[in-house]
């Protein structure tokens, strides 16, 4: 996959800065969003191979900024609370990966779309989505695997850990510190794993290194909004973006 910096053009270079900044800023406010939002965004001026790579080292940055936001004994916490939701996807993810350039992901978008939307919406509806904690266990498998593949082949996975942990009912802050360990991990594997399938190298490297700064930036901001809303505001934004992310699903999935 061939890039040059040289290359780019006005539109590119303001997608570039912006789509970064209101990534950032939407994972800054809800903890999630960075990846559907680079993905489509970049995906308007560049090929999608191209996005998935400029999109890594900026996922991590944040992701590690998100978790680091709290101390070391709670982020050890979390992660041994959600270690099988962890390393499941983690796995999933590697394994995965490199269908990145060989399959069609249109039917894994419809499939995970539908029913995110449709739970997004009955939940801003009022209705309360539950997970008895005697299925909590099998439950944080299950969204492991479907996050990690659908994480590996086709960017997306917050929505399922998103789901998930609403339907927890834990707090606010828990939920970001939560996402934080598990986007952290999975960054890494990602990153991992696109270096082994190219998608990842000397000539998209640079690209990826630069949009940290944008990335970080509205990162930074969102995170400011957030600190302002409890936890039921919270909840209504992850909601509304939980929809958002859902329709674009399908909508890729359609087109």
């Amino acid at each position: 996959m061939e890039f040059g910096l040289s290359e780019i053009n006005i539109l590119q270079l303001f997608v570039l800065v912006f789509v970064p900044f209101f990534g950032g800023f939407i994972k800054g406010v809800t903890g999630f969003g960075f990846p559907m939002i680079m993905i489509s965004g970049l995906g308007v001026v560049f090929d999608p191979e191209l996005a998935v790579s400029f999109l890594l080292f900026a996922l991590l940055v944040v992701n590690a900024l998100q978790m680091f936001q709290f101390k070391m004994d709670l982020i050890l916490k979390a992660f041994a609370r959600y270690f099988r939701i962890t390393v499941t996807l983690c796995l999933c993810l590697f394994v995965s990966a490199p269908l990145v350039l060989a399959l069609s992901k249109s039917l894994l978008f419809l499939i995970l779309g539908f029913p995110i939307t449709v739970i997004a919406l009955l939940q801003l509806r009022g209705w309360k989505m539950r997970l008895p904690e005697n299925y909590q266990k099998p439950g944080e498998y299950i969204a492991g695997v479907i996050a990690g593949f659908g994480g590996g082949f086709a960017g997306v996975w917050a929505p399922l850990v998103v789901t998930y942990l609403l339907s927890l009912d834990i707090g606010k802050r828990e939920n970001i510190l939560a996402q934080g360990v598990i986007y952290s991990a999975g960054s890494v594997i990602l990153i991992v794993a696109h270096f082994k399938t190219e998608v990842l190298n000397y000539q998209t490297i640079p690209m990826s290194l630069l949009l940290i700064v944008p990335s970080v930036l509205g990162l930074f901001f969102g995170i400011k909004v957030q600190n302002r809303l409890d936890s039921d505001r919270f909840r209504q934004c992850v909601q509304v973006i939980l929809v958002i992310a859902g329709l674009n699903l399908i909508v890729r999935g359609l087109w």
